[in-house]
């Protein structure tokens, strides 16, 4: 069987490791690169990722693209409040018969509980172009669903399952991210991923996810918001972090089964290690990570550390690891244990 073709669209935080590991690897054959900026139209797709090069030339037009009819497109575009805009990106390609995986169609993770008018359009063009989708990444993605159900195959009775995501965004330079976020303001500031049914939303479905795979449906989803400030200025990535201002945020949510909480998630995002001392804390000497508790008969704990780079690059190689399940499949979009196990084959030679 020969090399999959592939195009890569997006070379930003997420999709700059992305290209990385395509270059090169063993089962992927890398034939077209999208750039918006145009300082990296017209240039090596090597050059770009400093890499060596691949004979592959970065390019604004998406007819270009098409006319290459490969097997899978890898979009890692930005989708902060650009989930319209992402979604018109993806549907040529999939009318087409070009397979797509991309961690940034938030919709698509759990699409049995995904926004209809983002979920629909999809579903159609995959009908249309013979096509699959897979969206993945880390969470939602691998460590929500993939890691926790891997860790749940060793599990008894399950009383509670926690999920907490810590992350040092320090040195994180997405002001549209971190805007919604809402960093950088009034303590008692409810930022858009809070109140917008956009990031709420991406959060529920994965609540829902979950409890759908375990066999349940949830009563209801609790939410909370809290932040935390410095006492003094410091600097970060994007600018200066504002003493009293927000440099830290812990969303928990509660999805609720017979009264008491069976998933309980928590998202903590620091612009600097010292905000929000007394929250959970990565592993000592770490940056970021996960931490996943399943309390029961039996209870178990485990931590990841992934500092900020290393957490990009698993966001964006866990679904480009999906590509061969992907063209393989029917046509359809497929969610987080939709694809049986897939794993990298990128061995050091």
């Amino acid at each position: 069987m020969g090399k999959k073709r592939v195009i890569v669209w997006g070379t930003g935080p997420i999709g700059m490791p992305g290209l990385r590991g395509l270059i090169g690897h063993p089962e992927y054959e890398l034939v077209g690169l999208h750039a918006w900026h145009p300082e990296k139209i017209g240039r090596d797709a090597g050059d770009i990722a400093g890499r060596e090069k691949t004979g592959v030339i970065a390019t604004g037009d998406v007819a270009e693209l098409l006319a290459l009819k490969a097997d899978c497109l890898v979009y890692q575009g930005n989708s902060a409040k650009r989930e319209q805009e992402c979604m018109a990106d993806v549907i040529p390609f999939l009318e087409a018969g070009t397979n797509v995986v991309t961690p940034s169609l938030m919709d698509l993770h759990a699409p049995q509980f995904g926004r209809s008018r983002f979920v629909d359009p999809i579903r159609r063009a995959c009908e249309k172009g013979r096509s699959a989708i897979f969206c993945g990444g880390t969470d939602p993605g691998y460590m929500s669903i993939g890691h926790l159900f891997s860790l749940l195959s060793g599990a008894g009775k399950i009383e509670c399952i926690t999920f907490v995501e810590l992350a040092d965004i320090t040195e994180y330079g997405g002001v549209d991210s971190l805007r919604e976020y809402g960093f950088n303001q009034p303590l008692d500031y409810l930022p858009p991923m809070y109140t917008d049914d956009a990031g709420r939303g991406w959060h529920e479905s994965t609540l829902r996810a979950i409890a759908d795979y375990l066999g349940v449906e949830l009563d209801e989803i609790t939410s909370e918001w809290e932040t935390a400030a410095l006492e003094e200025d410091a600097r970060a990535a994007f600018g200066t972090i504002k003493a009293g201002l927000t440099a830290a945020v812990r969303w928990t949510m509660k999805g609720i089964y017979k009264g008491r909480p069976l998933i309980i998630y928590k998202k903590v995002e620091r612009l600097n290690p010292k905000a929000g001392p007394d929250w959970e804390q990565p592993l000592p000497g770490g940056e970021g990570g996960y931490q996943i508790t399943i309390a029961g008969d039996p209870t178990f704990h485990t931590e990841m550390s992934l500092n900020l780079y290393d957490g990009c690059s698993v966001t964006a190689l866990h679904p480009i690891n999906a590509i061969g399940a992907v063209c393989a499949a029917e046509p359809g979009i497929y969610g987080q244990l939709d694809l049986g196990h897939f794993y990298s084959k990128n061995i050091v030679r």
